[in-house]
């Protein structure tokens, strides 16, 4: 029969930006009589009320005021990033780092407005020179790892997540980070302990759950796997993906049954979960359910006319329920896109069988044995008498 379709593309997870939209920015003195300095504190006010429109004009008024203005530029931008302007974010940041190029903070922010337009190779950069200008900010080794993990430079972003987790040890984001890295570098054990360590500091980090579950998977430690996805279904029982790798966690320790219904549940939420339908079959036919592994099997097919384990399997499941012709047919058709099967040659000798057709089930048997498939030996001498 078929394999058990496991994903291959099973570790493209999204990963988590560590800079969250909650920036500091700088106080003023009210008693100041400077007018620039009026409209700045005006523009903070604004800000803690989350009237970000309102304080980006007042900024603008004091820049206009004191065009050299710092602090204003640094305050606009932060208002920027809360409404999504990186653009806008990022000129802001570049003029601060002109007027003051030691201001590390500038670069770090600059940086997360660079990565969330995608801008990877600025961004990377600009981490790195907030490092330099100051190398105690955790959350600019954290964020120069997410750029490289998004460059697919897996090891040295694993080296970033090191030294925020050394920095912080409580960052659950950094812990989940570096797990997807060990993941994509194959090493599944490191990957395993770092989302569990995530999971100490967030529990309710779905993501994490999920990853460490795709984890065990890799180090085929299923019975492991099952609660993490029992708990992502909790959490969130509307992804089609958590009850694929449940089901097949389920199957993979002898739970044949509850991989089917799994794959049912998979596939009512995404009926287009093609790993799901093809799994499905396969647990059909080993439940029993031969007119259920019959029906996926002719969506398999009209999904990939060409794919002749569909055909195969189909042509069991017909012949299970004593349906020889269409079994023979679909045997036909396996045979004609690949006469190298052994099987196909073997279980259409079955089905001539029950026909009493017997020349051409000897024919098929012997062919079957001179593939090399030794269950047709011992039936050639009671079938070509």
């Amino acid at each position: 029969m078929g394999s058990l379709g496991y994903p291959q593309k099973l570790y493209r997870m999204k990963f988590l930006i560590g800079v969250f939209i909650c920036f500091s920015y700088f106080l003023q003195g009210q008693n100041n009589p400077n007018e620039a300095y009026e409209y700045f504190n005006e523009a903070i006010n604004h800000f803690q009320a989350r009237n970000f429109q309102a304080s980006i004009a007042s900024y603008s008024k004091a820049i206009s005021i004191d065009p050299a203005y710092t602090k204003a530029y640094y305050n606009r931008a932060n208002a920027k990033l809360n409404l999504k302007d990186y653009s806008g974010a990022i000129q802001d940041f570049e003029k601060v780092s002109t007027l003051d190029p030691e201001f590390a903070k500038a670069y770090l922010y600059k940086g997360y407005a660079e990565l969330q337009i995608n801008q990877l190779d600025k961004a990377e950069l600009s981490f790195t020179t907030g490092i330099r200008k100051d190398p105690g900010m955790d959350k600019a080794y954290l964020n120069r790892g997410t750029v490289l993990m998004r460059k697919k430079n897996f090891q040295l972003a694993a080296q970033d997540f090191d030294v925020a987790i050394n920095m912080d040890p409580e960052s659950s984001v950094a812990y989940f980070n570096r797990g997807i890295c060990h993941s994509q570098l194959k090493d599944f054990h490191k990957a395993v302990n770092d989302f569990s360590m995530a999971l100490t500091y967030k529990p309710s980090m779905e993501n994490a759950y999920a990853a460490r579950g795709k984890s065990l998977l890799q180090l085929q430690r299923y019975a492991e796997a099952i609660p993490d996805f029992n708990t992502c279904i909790r959490m969130n029982p509307n992804r089609a993906d958590y009850f694929y790798y449940r089901g097949f966690a389920k199957i993979s320790v002898g739970n044949i049954s509850g991989g089917n219904q799994d794959f049912s549940d998979c596939l009512e939420i995404n009926p287009k979960y093609t790993n799901a339908l093809i799994n499905r079959a396969i647990t059909n036919i080993n439940l029993g359910k031969n007119e259920a592994a019959i029906a996926d099997y002719s969506r398999l097919i009209s999904i990939h006319p060409d794919k002749v384990s569909y055909y195969m399997n189909r042509g069991i499941a017909l012949l299970k329920l004593s349906n020889y012709e269409k079994a023979i047919s679909d045997f036909n058709i396996a045979i004609r896109k690949d006469g190298t099967i052994p099987e196909a040659y073997f279980n259409r000798a079955n089905a001539y069988s029950k026909l009493d057709r017997y020349d051409k089930a000897c024919n098929d048997m012997r062919e079957a044995a001179n593939l090399g498939y030794d269950a047709a030996f011992q039936h050639i001498s009671s079938l070509c008498q």
